[in-house]
C-alpha cells in the first residue's frame, strides 16, 4: 500500500507540474490522463469567485505546537482610563464629541447647566468684595491695637471676621475650580450660566452615557474615556499549565468577535495567587500590534507559546474533508487553462477549430488543483498542513471558500470540470 501511495503522489506532482507535450504518448493514453487530471482540477472564472467568496493567500508560518490555551479579556491600568461625572447635579445643556472620537486632557466634553452654578459665582462676586472690606477694617484696627487706641477685643473681632471670611472665599473658589469655572474671570463679573465637563485624560471616547437635556447627578457617570496605548490582556491560566509559564513567552491571540484577525505579545507578568473556581491564575501581557480597533473589555482566545516552533499554516477554511482524506486548492500557474497539449502537428482542420474555439472559451479561468495534506497542531483559526508533496511557500492557495471548490469539483466529475 506504501509503494502504490507514493505512486500516486509521484503521478500527483507530474500532474501538477504540468510537463511539456509528449510527442510519442498515445492518443488513447493521454485522453485517459486528462480524465485523471480532470478529477483532480476545477476551472472558475472571475465572476464565479467573486459570488463564491474565493479568497487567494500563501502559507503561514505559525507558533502552533507546544501552547497552552486560554482566554480573558483586553484590559488599561486604572491611570489609563477614566469615569467622568457632573461634581453637582445639573442638565445637560451640549454635547461636544462622539463615541470613538480622540481626545486631549481639558478638552470640553460637554456643558451642563443649572442655577445654582450663577448663585455659587453670585456668592463668590459678593464674598470677595466683603474680603476687601474686611481685610481693610482688620489692617486698620491691627494698626490703632499696635498703639494702643483701640481695644484688644474689636481688634481680635475684626482678626476673626477676616479669616472666616477668607477661609470661605478659598472654600467657594476651590468649589468654582471643581465645577471648570475660571475663578479669575468671575471675580471680573463674568458669571457663566453652565458649567464644563472636560477631559482628565488623553485618549478616546468610549461610551457617553446621556443626551441632550439629561438630568445627572453627583459622580454618575456621563463619559468614559480610555488611553488605548498602554492597552493588554489578562489571560486566565489553570493551575495545571501555569508551571509552563513565563515572562517572556510570546503571545498569539485573537478577539472572540473577530477569529480572524491575530494578535501578538508577549507576558510581562503573572499573578501571585490564585482565583477561586475554577482555581486559575491571572497572567499580564503587553501587545505588539495594537491595530484592529482593540477595546478594553473585550474578549480574546489566546495561545501561549511555551515551545516556540514554527510550523506551516493555513485558515481552517482552506481545508477541506473528502473521502476521509483532508485537501486544499492551489492555483495552478497558468491562468488560462489547455486542455489538449498534444497532436497539434496532426489534428485536422476541424480538430484544430474545436481546440483554438474551447481555449477561447477558457480565457481568464482559473486552474485549481486539488492537493491532499495531513493535518497536525490546530490553533486560533489556523492548522497545521503538510502536503502530500513539497510546495513552494509562494504557491497561491485557497484560504477561504475551498468547500464551494469542493463541491464544484464534484459537480463537473464526468465533465471534465469545467463550469461556465
Amino acid at each position: 500500500m506504501q509503494l502504490q501511495r507514493t505512486l500516486a503522489i509521484m503521478l500527483g506532482i507530474f500532474f501538477f507540474i504540468g510537463c511539456g507535450p509528449a510527442e510519442h504518448v498515445h492518443e488513447e493514453e493521454e485522453h485517459d490522463h486528462e480524465e485523471e487530471a480532470s478529477k483532480e482540477e476545477v476551472h472558475l472564472v472571475k465572476r464565479q469567485m467573486d459570488v463564491m467568496g474565493i479568497e487567494l493567500g500563501n502559507f503561514q508560518y505559525l507558533d502552533l505546537s507546544t501552547t497552552v490555551r486560554s482566554n480573558g479579556q483586553l484590559e488599561l491600568p486604572p491611570q489609563n482610563k477614566a469615569s467622568l461625572g457632573a461634581v453637582m447635579e445639573g442638565r445637560v445643556k451640549s454635547i461636544n464629541v462622539l463615541e470613538g472620537d480622540k481626545v486631549t486632557k481639558g478638552q470640553v466634553l460637554a456643558y451642563l447647566e443649572h442655577p445654582e452654578f450663577i448663585e455659587l459665582q453670585e456668592q463668590y462676586i459678593t464674598l470677595k468684595s466683603q474680603l476687601e472690606f474686611l481685610e481693610q477694617d482688620y489692617l486698620r484696627k491691627k494698626a490703632l491695637h499696635e498703639d494702643s487706641i483701640t481695644s484688644t477685643k474689636a481688634f481680635q473681632n475684626a482678626q476673626a471676621d477676616y479669616r472666616s471670611a477668607q477661609g470661605e472665599l478659598q472654600g467657594l473658589t476651590a468649589k468654582l475650580e471643581m465645577l471648570g469655572l475660571n475663578v479669575e474671570s468671575v471675580a471680573k463679573g463674568n458669571i457663566s450660566g453652565s458649567i464644563p465637563l472636560r477631559s482628565p485624560i488623553n485618549g478616546f471616547v468610549r461610551s457617553i452615557d446621556v443626551n441632550l437635556g439629561t438630568y445627572v447627578l453627583p459622580n454618575e457617570e456621563i463619559f468614559e474615556i480610555v488611553d488605548n496605548e498602554h492597552i493588554h490582556i489578562d489571560l486566565r491560566v489553570y493551575e495545571k499549565d501555569i508551571a509552563k509559564i513565563e515572562n517572556g513567552q510570546k503571545v498569539v491571540f485573537s478577539l472572540a468577535s473577530n477569529p480572524d484577525l491575530l494578535f501578538e505579545g508577549s507576558i510581562f507578568a503573572i499573578g501571585k495567587s490564585f482565583e477561586d473556581e475554577p482555581k486559575a491564575m491571572v497572567v499580564h501581557a503587553e501587545i505588539d500590534n495594537k491595530t484592529g480597533g482593540l477595546l478594553p473589555g473585550m474578549y480574546v482566545d489566546a495561545r501561549i507559546i511555551t515551545n516556540a516552533q514554527k510550523v506551516r499554516a493555513l485558515p481552517d477554511d482552506a481545508i477541506v474533508s473528502d473521502g476521509g482524506l483532508n485537501y486544499i486548492f492551489v492555483l495552478r500557474p497558468e491562468v488560462t487553462a489547455h486542455i489538449h497539449d498534444s497532436g497539434e502537428e496532426h489534428a485536422h482542420d476541424e480538430e484544430e477549430a474545436h481546440k483554438h474555439e474551447e481555449e477561447k472559451s477558457h480565457e481568464g479561468e482559473f486552474l485549481f488543483r486539488k492537493i491532499e495534506v495531513s493535518t497536525g497542531a490546530v490553533d486560533i483559526g489556523f492548522t497545521e498542513v503538510v502536503p502530500a508533496f513539497d510546495l513552494p511557500d509562494d504557491l497561491q492557495i485557497v484560504t477561504k471558500g475551498a468547500f464551494y471548490l469542493l463541491a464544484e469539483m464534484k459537480k463537473g466529475e464526468g465533465g471534465h470540470g469545467h463550469h461556465h
